[in-house]
């Protein structure tokens, strides 16, 4: 039974309830209330189901902070959100509007519309501060969601050390401890802060005590999450910002957790990933008209609330938002119902997307085959009443044929953000429709779990298996270029590189016509695999069809080639390319390194550095920066560039191998013995191990060689590549 179904009983209860807009619910404002210079706080909880709070009816699971806070608060019974996805929710919560007009429709391949004005640069246009701090790479201020904002807090890495920038999420807690930081210099002028905290999402991963004290997982987060929301509130009450403060708390979408088939979000557009949680506490302890209120409202009503309560000059509602603090208070407010889309099946299977429509009884779901529910009597959404065709399913099928929002596909991803992405189990993009009607995301929900699975699997070292899910899912789905392309990396891993390069070339075939995406991702793939020929010919593809990656990748090809002058042509062709500026510095010191200048590599390794301390560096940056160091005796310095590698790639077992041949060096043998420690902790690997023994052997401590000899032996007993140590040099 689903979790909507169990809580059927307190639904209807909350529907029983007097509405704050409904005849008889007491005195009503007759014009909207203005906080001027408000603090404006907003905390948004990601993935998190309203059906899974106390507040909301759930009884299995404690959330002592968030229950405060909704015993100061309005609460909205029936919040929804326009698309059950991380970016495109947020980029409507902060400009109002729906995806076709702020640009955004998926996690990936999308920026806001720089056209398009935002609640941050509103509010500090009106003299507001404008701070946030967010938990997930997703929200990467360079899509745009950042705008406005005078600190964007996406630094999603280092919070401890050797931790991977490639996390998909950082403790909330980081966040947290951020936005207390930037408050603490704004207490005496107007500002707005955005808390983004990512707890709830898969995979989920609660911390003690409520690990052991919830044996549902997701519940355990919602704990989790719950504490840390608690401490920003206390830090609020502590500085007396709390009681002055509009402070407003929501999620941007909900979780499947198995509920029509569906573990996560992304793919349908049913109540358990649409409908969130939202919380209003006005300033100044101001009474409410009602505690709760039942009418339906959106996210983008949130850009609108904020906007008018304030009192923004020339503040102009866009058009379907409304304030929901006018609602609350029952004033007059147009019939209206509320849209959703998703196009993630399209643009990640090449499945039909969905679009909803919904009022505060009926929900209708356009799909190739249209669904319709009665949320007040079957609120689990388990009986499709389209074939009685009650006219209120006629009604809304009209309306969307005027409100269905138009589709742009995605443009090329940063190659680097995807497998960041991917490395944690985020789908990319790249997937064509191909001709004809598009399939019913319903009959395919179980090719999700199998993708999934299969960037598990291949995340966790196991490429014979993710061959082998692969080859199932694109026997059924032939156009799914993303798996196309890890079946090729699958192969690669597997030593099958002929097989793998003839996967690659699939993607460029089924990709969109003229597109270089997929070209670029071939040749880069068919270098790292050592198909040095076939990655040149492709890098030339890339360049003949414009691409400016053309000429960085070719630079690359040429120097595994070992043809310098044709690396350093092709690399200097590169640098007019912002994008590729840096690659193209960084293949140059490669290049003079080879030539044996140092002094003219360490230049231009120089102008390969991030011109941000908030900029990621290239991978092997400072892993060459390091070595040129340690090549001119320059101890100190290579030792910190060996650092900065590991801290941003700390599965490069070279740049641990240099550290510790470094400390060695130096005769500093407890520091190289740590360091090896700190390396197998962090990777655990056969190759960690297999570098630890050679590179302990080589410095000549031939004990810790040993001794690691006999780690490594315990844990992968059947290896024979650990049986043997080398001699030192």
């Amino acid at each position: 039974m689903g979790a909507f179904a169990r809580l059927i009983p307190a639904l209807l209860l909350l529907l029983l309830l007097p509405s704050a807009c409904g005849p008889g619910n007491g005195k009503r404002k007759t014009a909207p209330r203005v906080f001027p210079n408000a603090p404006v706080i907003l905390i948004s909880i990601d993935t998190l189901r309203s059906d899974h709070l106390p507040f909301y009816g759930y009884g299995g699971v404690e959330t002592p902070a968030l229950s405060a806070l909704r015993a100061d608060s309005i609460l909205f019974e029936n919040a929804w959100s326009h698309v059950p996805l991380t970016l495109p929710s947020h980029a409507s919560l902060f400009t109002g509007l729906l995806p076709d007009k702020n640009g955004v429709h998926d996690n990936l391949g999308y920026t806001v519309n720089p056209r398009v004005p935002t609640l941050a640069e509103l509010l500090r246009k009106a003299g507001y501060a404008t701070g946030g701090a967010v938990t997930s790479r997703v929200m990467n201020g360079n899509s745009g969601i950042g705008r406005g904002f005078d600190l964007w807090d996406d630094d999603i890495f280092a919070s401890r050390p050797f931790q991977a920038f490639g996390s998909v999420q950082r403790p909330g807690d980081d966040a947290e401890a951020s936005m207390e930081a930037w408050i603490e210099g704004k207490k005496d002028r107007p500002f707005f802060a955005f808390l983004h905290l990512y707890e709830p999402h898969s995979p989920y991963e609660p911390i003690e005590p409520f690990k052991s004290r919830y044996s549902n997982p997701y519940d355990g987060e919602i704990a989790t999450v719950d504490a840390i929301t608690g401490r920003f509130l206390d830090f609020l009450k502590a500085k007396g910002i709390y009681d002055r403060a509009l402070v407003i708390l929501l999620s941007d979408h909900g979780e499947g957790l198995g509920d029509h088939g569906e573990d996560e979000h992304g793919v349908f557009l049913y109540r358990e990933v649409l409908q969130v949680p939202l919380l209003v506490k006005l300033p100044r302890g101001e009474a409410l008209v009602s505690p709760s209120v039942s009418v339906p409202v959106q996210l983008s009503d949130v850009f609108t609330t904020v906007g008018q309560a304030v009192g923004l000059q020339g503040f102009v509602a866009p058009a379907g938002t409304v304030s929901v603090i006018d609602v609350a208070d029952g004033i007059a407010l147009p019939d209206r119902r509320i849209y959703a889309e998703t196009f993630f099946p399209r643009i990640h299977f090449g499945w039909s997307e969905l679009r909803a429509l919904l009022d505060d009884r009926w929900h209708y779901i356009e799909a190739p085959r249209p669904e319709f529910f009665d949320l007040k009597s079957d609120p689990g959404q388990k009986v499709n009443l389209v074939e009685g065709k009650p006219d209120a399913f006629r009604a809304m099928r009209i309306e969307m044929e005027k409100l269905r929002t138009s589709f742009a596909a995605p443009s090329a991803v940063d190659p680097e953000m995807a497998k960041k992405l991917a490395s944690l189990g985020y789908i990319s993009s790249g997937a064509t429709a191909g001709d004809g009607p598009l399939d019913d995301p319903k009959d395919h929900i179980e090719t999700v779990g199998l993708m999934k699975a299969a960037l598990h699997e291949f995340n966790a070292g196991n490429p014979d298996i993710t061959v082998a899910i692969a080859e199932k899912l694109l026997k059924e789905n032939p156009r799914m270029l993303d798996i196309w392309e890890l079946y090729a990396q699958a192969l690669a891993n597997l030593g099958r590189t002929d097989e793998a390069v003839s996967a690659l070339k699939k993607t460029i075939e089924l990709g969109p016509p003229g597109s270089t995406q997929y070209v670029r991702s071939t040749a880069n793939h068919c270098l790292q695999m050592g198909k040095l020929e076939e990655g040149k010919r492709h890098a030339e593809l890339a360049k003949q069809m414009g691409d400016p990656a053309g000429d960085e990748i070719l630079a690359r090809a040429c120097l595994a080639l070992g043809d310098l002058k044709g690396a350093e042509a092709a690399a200097l062709a590169s640098l007019p390319s912002e994008t590729n500026k840096n690659r193209g510095y960084l293949t140059l010191a490669r290049v003079e390194v080879q030539r044996g200048n140092f002094a003219k590599a360490l230049e231009y390794s120089d102008k390969a550095l991030p011109r941000s301390a908030r900029s990621i560096p290239h991978a092997g940056l400072h892993l060459l920066r390091g070595d040129i160091f340690a090549r001119t005796d320059r101890h100190k310095e290579a030792e910190a560039e060996f650092k900065e590698e590991i801290r941003f790639f700390p599965s490069t077992l070279n740049a641990w191998s240099s550290l510790i041949v470094v400390f060695a060096a130096q005769n500093r043998l407890p520091d190289a013995r740590k360091t090896v420690e700190q390396m197998i902790a962090v990777n655990g690997t056969v190759d960690s191990y297999l570098y630890a023994i050679r590179t302990l052997a080589i410095a000549g401590d031939r004990e810790g060689a040993e001794h690691w000899q006999r780690e490594g032996l315990k844990r992968f007993p059947q290896e024979m590549r650990l049986r043997k140590i080398p001699r030192p040099a």
